[in-house]
Formats: C-alpha cells, sequence, structure tokens
C-alpha cells in the first residue's frame, strides 16, 4: 500500500478514536486488560496516601483510604473544592506543556494489568522531543503466555502513527498533526500546546482529563520523593452516558477514577524530572469483597480495583535526534489504515472550508 500524507479521503469514516495510550494499551493485549497489580497510590508500601490541598478537606479525610475519601466530596467546602479543581487544572495545563514544549528526554516504561485472571507486565520505552516539535516516540511488548503482543506509537510532528500488533494481527492508523496545526493556524489560533503536540503519549491521557473527570490536587510521595496528584472522579453526565450506553450499570472494568502523580522536584541523580509524569493510574468503582480479618472470621473490604497502571522511570535529559528518528517506516503494505484525522478535528473544533484544506493539500 502506497502511503499519501495528503489523502484526506477516509477522514469521514465512522473510525473510533484509539491513539490514546490507554485504549491502545488495552487493544495491545486482546482487549482483555482487567487489573494492575496493587490498589492505587494509597495501598502501594512505597507510597503514602494521597492528601488534598486543603486544610479542611486534609482533618476531614484524616485515616480513610484515598479511594473512598476522594469520593466524599461532601467533606470539602464548595470553596475549597473550587480551589482544589482550578489548581487540578492548572497543573494538568503545566504537565503538558512541559511535555510539548519542554527539554528532550527519554525513560523506560512499564504497564501492570491482569488478564485472564492473572498479572500481564509489559515493558517499553518512551523518547519526547518536546520543543514545540511534536515529535515522540513510543514502543511497548508484552507476552500473555498465548501470543506475543506489540504496540508502537510515533510521530514526526506531521504524521502520527500507530502500529499494533495482536497474535500476528496487525492493525494500523493515522492522524495527519500537521493538518490539525494548519487548521488551527487557518482560525488564527496562537496556543503554546499546538493539536499535534496533544496527540498520543501521555499528553493526550492529560488532555482528555477534563472531558471526562472533576479534578481535584492532592499530594502523596514514592519512596520517599515527593508528588503531586490529579485525582480525577468521573463526571456524573459521563457516568450516565456510560450507564445508558451500558444497560444501566456501569461495568466493573469501566475507569470510574484516575490518579496521575507528577514528580514535584528534580531527581536528585539527574537534575531533570520535575513537572512529568510518573504513574497514571485508572481505577473502577469502589467494590465490597470479604476477606479474613486474621481472627478466623471474615470482613468486608471496599476498595478500588486498578484497570491500568503506567508508570514511567530511569526519565533522563537527551539530545534531541534528528527528525528521521521519528519517519514511520511501513513494513505492512498489505494492511490498510485508518485515517483518524477528523476525529481529532472534532476533539479540537477544526473546522475550515474545502478552500482552505485544499490549499494545505
Amino acid at each position: 500500500m502506497k502511503i499519501d500524507r495528503h489523502d484526506h479521503s477516509s477522514w469521514y469514516g465512522c473510525v473510533k478514536r484509539r491513539f490514546t495510550w490507554l485504549k491502545a494499551a488495552i487493544v495491545a493485549v486482546g482487549g482483555s486488560f482487567v487489573l494492575a497489580s496493587g490498589h492505587g497510590l494509597a495501598q502501594s508500601p512505597a507510597v503514602t496516601r494521597i492528601e488534598p490541598q486543603t486544610r479542611q478537606s486534609a482533618e476531614n479525610e484524616a485515616g480513610r483510604e484515598v479511594a473512598n475519601a476522594a469520593d466524599s466530596s461532601s467533606a470539602e467546602t464548595e470553596d475549597s473544592h473550587s480551589q482544589s479543581s482550578i489548581a487540578a487544572d492548572k497543573l494538568l495545563t503545566q504537565v503538558i506543556d512541559r511535555l510539548a514544549n519542554g527539554k528532550p528526554f527519554d525513560c523506560k516504561v512499564r504497564q501492570r494489568v491482569r488478564t485472564a485472571g492473572r498479572e500481564v507486565v509489559g515493558v517499553g520505552t518512551y523518547l519526547q522531543v518536546g520543543g514545540g516539535t511534536g515529535q515522540f516516540f513510543f514502543q511497548m511488548k508484552m507476552h500473555d503466555g498465548q501470543g506475543k503482543h506489540a504496540l508502537h506509537q510515533i510521530s514526526d510532528g506531521r504524521l502520527a502513527w500507530t502500529r499494533s500488533e495482536i497474535s500476528g494481527k496487525v492493525a494500523l492508523s493515522r492522524v495527519d498533526v500537521g493538518w490539525l496545526d494548519e487548521g488551527a493556524r487557518t482560525l488564527r489560533r496562537r496556543d503554546r500546546v499546538k493539536p499535534s503536540m496533544r496527540v498520543g503519549g501521555p499528553s493526550e491521557i492529560l488532555d482528555t482529563l477534563d472531558d471526562h473527570y472533576d479534578l481535584k490536587l492532592g499530594r502523596s510521595s514514592l519512596e520517599g520523593k515527593p508528588l503531586l496528584v490529579v485525582i480525577g472522579n468521573l463526571k456524573q453526565s459521563r457516568r450516565d452516558k456510560v450507564k445508558r450506553l451500558a444497560g444501566g450499570s456501569i461495568p466493573n472494568l469501566y475507569p470510574t477514577r484516575v490518579n496521575v502523580a507528577i514528580a514535584q522536584d528534580e531527581d536528585s541523580k539527574t537534575g531533570f524530572g520535575k513537572g512529568l509524569p510518573v504513574r497514571i493510574e485508572h481505577l473502577s468503582d469502589p467494590i465490597t469483597s470479604s476477606v479474613e480479618d486474621g481472627e478466623g472470621g471474615q470482613k468486608q473490604q471496599t476498595r478500588r480495583q486498578m484497570i491500568s497502571l503506567l508508570e514511567f522511570y530511569s526519565v533522563r535529559p537527551i539530545t534531541a535526534p534528528p527528525i528521521e528518528r521519528f519517519r514511520f517506516e511501513n513494513q505492512d503494505a498489505e494492511v490498510d489504515f485508518a485515517n483518524e484525522t477528523h476525529r481529532y478535528e472534532e476533539r479540537f473544533d477544526i473546522r475550515v472550508s474545502a478552500k482552505e484544506r485544499a490549499r494545505y493539500r
């Protein structure tokens, strides 16, 4: 198949957006990702509980598990909750800007999930050029005991590609991010973070949180290092929509809670990493189960189950590689790709005339 970057003929097909890391990663193991090990920042031995950044809420929520405390919005005054929400929005904006316009870096990535009743671990790498280029590279490989799976995302700032391979079956999708930037310029938008920088990778996950989640800000720590944590709980409007689509109830594996842990300080060894995401957790609604109480009896325990855990570690600054490093070499000529650009036109509200579109071609 010949790849033509100017071919927009499939923009208006019924192709669902799937460039987001979480969804792409779910695809990478056959759609059966379920539960990562552990139960979130609050329950990890190396991580302290999340403390919302208001004195009143901290006092009211003392001694509770994070999964329950963060859901109890009644513990906060309306004013403090609003301040926390504004702070969380501001922090997300800063993190996305740092990814998009900051210094280049690379890191290792690990994803932990459960599938078919057991834990599956994926490992990979992530390289972000930043500097306003929109260039990044991500790869993840997994083996679930039955087959090997791989996910590859890459963008040169003009075309962004996703290649997933599930037990030998290959799927390709493309987003013409260069056109998205041109469309934004046509509409005279001058945002620091251009659309091309908000497609794929952690940037897209963070950029879409506001749409689906009510956010507030908290604090935690990991191995003694302080973290800022953006806590997202599924908006009621979104919850109602999911219930309608799912036949009346929220599916057990639908993420109704998101925790995004962000490094508060530079790494002591590299002098780098401040303001970058460390963990992104997607969790379910609280689930009640029976556990042994240590005296031969049973007690009820309520906590969230983790659907997906992405960890970013060994973060280090680098010299930006040449652009050729981010060109996608298609070795699957027989595989038709899905052009998902139109979905992102809708996402970023880029509506231009046919004349302007033809000018870009």
